[in-house]
């Protein structure tokens, strides 16, 4: 018997201008870590290695974590230095690609993917494959601004995080434990 009741993976997308996507997803990275799921973290756009999140999961030893991203993108897409971001997302979509194919991972978290995408820095088309031919058994967790249409129609689950207020623009600075 499929374990979620389906042949397909589970596969929840988090996205949104707002505050909480990955907050969220490492929440349900958390609670799969309690269940004794073995992991898979591959952040995309994302090269701060001194984050709590980080810091915290890597000590799991049921978490394998990686970083494939260049920081902040540059605002023009035709700047030469969006090669470098472009080369820095190819190599973490082939690390996802292997995540999704690898038995050994239960949970496999995408942070950032949704706006790797957005931003045209990886194609959609290999990592719909993948999703598509997961196992059943696998939990899938996407999260980033702007998810395309085709990442939310593959989603069983999708919530879309809406911005209020952000004390960013109140003159607040990000915050350990909070943005960092």
């Amino acid at each position: 018997m499929e374990q979620n009741g389906s042949k397909r993976p589970r596969v929840l997308l988090f996205t949104g201008n707002g505050k909480g996507k990955s907050t969220a997803a490492f929440g349900m990275l958390a609670r799969a870590l309690g269940h004794g799921m073995r992991a898979r973290v591959i952040q995309f756009v994302k090269a701060d290695r001194e984050v709590g999140e980080e810091k915290f999961f890597s000590a799991s030893p049921l978490v394998l974590w990686s970083q494939h991203g260049r920081g902040f993108l540059p605002r023009d897409p035709e700047s030469p230095e969006m090669q470098l971001h472009r080369d820095a997302a190819a190599e973490g979509l082939t690390a996802a690609l292997a995540a999704l194919a690898d038995p050994r991972y239960d949970f496999v978290l995408l942070d950032e993917v949704c706006f790797a995408l957005s931003r045209n820095l990886v194609e959609a088309g290999p990592l719909l494959r993948a999703i598509d031919e997961a196992d059943s058994r696998k939990i899938i967790v996407l999260t980033g601004r702007n998810a395309p249409q085709e990442l939310l129609d593959a989603a069983d689950t999708a919530t879309e995080m809406t911005m209020l207020k952000h004390g960013f623009e109140a003159g607040i600075p990000a915050q350990r434990g909070v943005e960092d």
